[in-house]
Protein backbone atom coordinates (compact mmCIF):
# COMPACT_ATOMS: atom_id res chain seq x y z
CA UNK A 1 0.00 0.00 0.00
CA UNK A 2 1.46 3.38 -0.99
CA UNK A 3 -1.45 5.79 -0.56
CA UNK A 4 -4.81 6.40 1.03
CA UNK A 5 -6.16 5.75 4.48
CA UNK A 6 -7.13 2.30 5.71
CA UNK A 7 -8.85 1.65 9.04
CA UNK A 8 -8.90 -1.82 10.54
CA UNK A 9 -11.53 -2.48 13.21
CA UNK A 10 -15.31 -2.85 13.55
CA UNK A 11 -17.94 -3.37 16.27
CA UNK A 12 -15.49 -1.80 18.67
CA UNK A 13 -15.93 1.16 20.97
CA UNK A 14 -12.32 2.11 20.40
CA UNK A 15 -12.50 1.77 16.62
CA UNK A 16 -15.60 3.97 16.74
CA UNK A 17 -13.45 6.86 17.92
CA UNK A 18 -11.31 6.62 14.81
CA UNK A 19 -14.31 6.29 12.49
CA UNK A 20 -15.67 9.45 14.12
CA UNK A 21 -12.45 11.40 13.58
CA UNK A 22 -12.35 10.32 9.92
CA UNK A 23 -15.99 11.28 9.41
CA UNK A 24 -15.55 14.59 11.25
CA UNK A 25 -12.65 15.51 8.99
CA UNK A 26 -14.40 14.32 5.84
CA UNK A 27 -11.57 11.95 4.94
CA UNK A 28 -12.22 9.08 2.52
CA UNK A 29 -10.91 5.77 3.80
CA UNK A 30 -10.92 2.07 3.14
CA UNK A 31 -12.53 0.05 5.90
CA UNK A 32 -11.39 -3.42 6.94
CA UNK A 33 -14.16 -4.59 9.33
CA UNK A 34 -12.24 -7.11 11.42
CA UNK A 35 -13.38 -7.76 14.99
CA UNK A 36 -11.89 -8.68 18.33
CA UNK A 37 -12.19 -12.26 19.63
CA UNK A 38 -13.00 -13.63 16.16
CA UNK A 39 -9.49 -14.73 15.25
CA UNK A 40 -9.29 -12.02 12.57
CA UNK A 41 -6.76 -9.95 14.50
CA UNK A 42 -4.50 -13.01 14.74
CA UNK A 43 -3.94 -13.37 11.00
CA UNK A 44 -0.42 -13.06 9.63
CA UNK A 45 -1.48 -10.10 7.46
CA UNK A 46 -2.92 -8.11 10.34
CA UNK A 47 -0.11 -9.03 12.73
CA UNK A 48 2.34 -7.46 10.29
CA UNK A 49 0.48 -4.17 10.74
CA UNK A 50 -0.14 -4.49 14.49
CA UNK A 51 1.90 -7.11 16.37
CA UNK A 52 -0.27 -6.41 19.44
CA UNK A 53 -3.14 -8.05 17.50
CA UNK A 54 -5.70 -5.53 18.72
CA UNK A 55 -7.94 -3.03 16.96
CA UNK A 56 -8.05 -0.33 15.74
CA UNK A 57 -5.11 0.13 13.42
CA UNK A 58 -4.74 2.96 10.90
CA UNK A 59 -2.63 3.12 7.78
CA UNK A 60 -2.09 6.50 6.17
CA UNK A 61 0.06 5.84 3.15
CA UNK A 62 3.23 4.25 4.44
CA UNK A 63 2.54 5.37 8.01
CA UNK A 64 0.91 2.86 10.38
CA UNK A 65 -0.41 3.76 13.82
CA UNK A 66 -2.22 1.90 16.60
CA UNK A 67 -3.97 3.00 19.84
CA UNK A 68 -7.20 4.92 19.30
CA UNK A 69 -6.23 8.14 21.17
CA UNK A 70 -2.97 8.39 19.26
CA UNK A 71 -4.81 7.83 15.98
CA UNK A 72 -7.50 10.42 16.71
CA UNK A 73 -4.93 13.04 17.67
CA UNK A 74 -2.80 12.20 14.63
CA UNK A 75 -5.73 12.56 12.24
CA UNK A 76 -6.66 15.96 13.66
CA UNK A 77 -3.07 17.20 13.59
CA UNK A 78 -2.26 15.81 10.15
CA UNK A 79 -5.54 16.47 8.35
CA UNK A 80 -7.51 18.95 10.46
CA UNK A 81 -6.34 22.26 9.02
CA UNK A 82 -9.17 24.12 7.36
CA UNK A 83 -11.76 21.54 8.50
CA UNK A 84 -13.49 23.72 11.11
CA UNK A 85 -12.25 21.64 14.05
CA UNK A 86 -10.34 22.74 17.12
CA UNK A 87 -6.56 22.51 16.74
CA UNK A 88 -4.37 23.75 19.62
CA UNK A 89 -2.37 26.83 18.65
CA UNK A 90 -0.31 27.31 21.81
CA UNK A 91 1.60 25.07 24.18
CA UNK A 92 -1.02 25.81 26.83
CA UNK A 93 -3.91 24.79 24.56
CA UNK A 94 -2.06 21.60 23.62
CA UNK A 95 -1.46 20.86 27.28
CA UNK A 96 -5.16 21.31 28.14
CA UNK A 97 -6.17 19.07 25.24
CA UNK A 98 -3.65 16.45 26.39
CA UNK A 99 -4.91 16.76 29.96
CA UNK A 100 -8.46 15.89 28.91
CA UNK A 101 -7.28 13.14 26.58
CA UNK A 102 -5.08 11.46 29.17
CA UNK A 103 -7.77 11.78 31.83
CA UNK A 104 -10.32 10.06 29.63
CA UNK A 105 -7.96 7.33 28.51
CA UNK A 106 -6.23 6.58 31.81
CA UNK A 107 -8.43 7.53 34.74
CA UNK A 108 -11.66 6.37 33.09
CA UNK A 109 -11.05 3.98 30.20
CA UNK A 110 -7.95 2.02 31.15
CA UNK A 111 -8.11 2.26 34.95
CA UNK A 112 -11.82 1.67 35.48
CA UNK A 113 -13.99 0.92 32.46
CA UNK A 114 -11.76 -1.77 30.99
CA UNK A 115 -11.88 -3.68 34.25
CA UNK A 116 -15.68 -3.31 34.46
CA UNK A 117 -16.03 -4.49 30.88
CA UNK A 118 -13.87 -7.57 31.39
CA UNK A 119 -15.27 -8.80 34.69
CA UNK A 120 -18.90 -7.61 34.60
CA UNK A 121 -19.83 -7.93 30.94
CA UNK A 122 -17.41 -10.62 29.73
CA UNK A 123 -17.08 -12.89 32.78
CA UNK A 124 -17.27 -16.00 30.60
CA UNK A 125 -13.89 -14.98 29.15
CA UNK A 126 -12.14 -13.13 31.98
CA UNK A 127 -13.86 -14.47 35.09
CA UNK A 128 -15.99 -12.76 37.73
CA UNK A 129 -14.46 -10.24 40.13
CA UNK A 130 -17.34 -8.47 41.88
CA UNK A 131 -15.20 -6.70 44.49
CA UNK A 132 -12.86 -5.31 41.84
CA UNK A 133 -15.82 -4.26 39.67
CA UNK A 134 -17.49 -2.43 42.55
CA UNK A 135 -14.24 -0.63 43.35
CA UNK A 136 -13.74 0.33 39.71
CA UNK A 137 -17.29 1.67 39.44
CA UNK A 138 -16.83 3.77 42.57
CA UNK A 139 -13.52 5.15 41.36
CA UNK A 140 -14.82 5.91 37.87
CA UNK A 141 -17.81 7.84 39.21
CA UNK A 142 -15.59 9.74 41.63
CA UNK A 143 -13.39 10.90 38.76
CA UNK A 144 -16.32 11.80 36.50
CA UNK A 145 -17.96 13.82 39.25
CA UNK A 146 -14.66 15.57 39.97
CA UNK A 147 -14.53 17.02 36.44
CA UNK A 148 -18.29 17.60 36.04
CA UNK A 149 -18.04 21.31 37.02
CA UNK A 150 -15.41 21.85 34.31
CA UNK A 151 -17.43 19.88 31.76
CA UNK A 152 -20.40 22.12 32.60
CA UNK A 153 -18.41 25.04 31.16
CA UNK A 154 -18.10 23.36 27.75
CA UNK A 155 -19.84 25.67 25.26
CA UNK A 156 -20.73 23.45 23.55
CA UNK A 157 -17.38 21.61 23.48
CA UNK A 158 -14.29 21.68 25.65
CA UNK A 159 -12.63 24.47 23.67
CA UNK A 160 -15.63 26.38 22.39
CA UNK A 161 -17.74 25.96 19.29
CA UNK A 162 -15.31 23.69 17.41
CA UNK A 163 -15.02 20.02 18.27
CA UNK A 164 -11.54 18.74 19.04
CA UNK A 165 -9.77 15.42 19.38
CA UNK A 166 -10.16 15.59 23.17
CA UNK A 167 -13.94 15.88 22.74
CA UNK A 168 -14.05 12.66 20.74
CA UNK A 169 -12.01 10.85 23.37
CA UNK A 170 -13.90 12.21 26.38
CA UNK A 171 -17.44 11.92 25.00
CA UNK A 172 -16.94 8.35 23.77
CA UNK A 173 -15.47 7.39 27.12
CA UNK A 174 -18.44 8.90 28.96
CA UNK A 175 -20.66 6.93 26.60
CA UNK A 176 -18.76 3.77 27.55
CA UNK A 177 -19.42 4.54 31.21
CA UNK A 178 -23.13 4.98 30.53
CA UNK A 179 -23.26 1.73 28.57
CA UNK A 180 -21.60 0.02 31.52
CA UNK A 181 -24.49 1.17 33.73
CA UNK A 182 -22.86 4.14 35.44
CA UNK A 183 -25.11 7.18 35.98
CA UNK A 184 -23.52 10.34 34.60
CA UNK A 185 -23.92 13.72 36.34
CA UNK A 186 -26.14 16.10 34.36
CA UNK A 187 -23.34 18.30 32.92
CA UNK A 188 -21.51 15.25 31.58
CA UNK A 189 -24.73 13.74 30.20
CA UNK A 190 -25.60 17.00 28.41
CA UNK A 191 -22.08 17.40 27.02
CA UNK A 192 -22.03 13.80 25.79
CA UNK A 193 -25.47 14.13 24.20
CA UNK A 194 -24.38 17.24 22.27
CA UNK A 195 -21.28 15.53 20.96
CA UNK A 196 -23.00 12.28 20.01
CA UNK A 197 -25.77 14.17 18.19
CA UNK A 198 -23.27 15.34 15.57
CA UNK A 199 -23.88 13.92 12.08
CA UNK A 200 -20.26 12.77 11.91
CA UNK A 201 -20.74 10.62 15.00
CA UNK A 202 -23.93 9.11 13.62
CA UNK A 203 -22.17 8.29 10.34
CA UNK A 204 -19.24 6.81 12.24
CA UNK A 205 -21.50 4.62 14.36
CA UNK A 206 -23.19 3.23 11.25
CA UNK A 207 -19.85 2.57 9.56
CA UNK A 208 -18.38 0.91 12.62
CA UNK A 209 -21.28 -1.54 12.66
CA UNK A 210 -21.23 -2.29 8.92
CA UNK A 211 -19.63 -5.69 8.54
CA UNK A 212 -20.37 -5.70 4.81
CA UNK A 213 -18.16 -2.69 4.13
Amino acid sequence: MTGGIVLWGAISLRALRVHWALQELGLPYEFRPIQSRTGETLSAEYTRHNPKQKIPCLQDGEFTLTESPAIVNYLFNAHGAGKGVFLPETAEEQARSDEWSYFAMMELDAHSLYLIRRHKFLPEIYGEAPVAVASAEEYCLKQINAVAPRVALADPYLFGDRIGAADILLSTTLHFAQRYELALPEPCQAYMDRALARPAYQAAKARNEDLDA
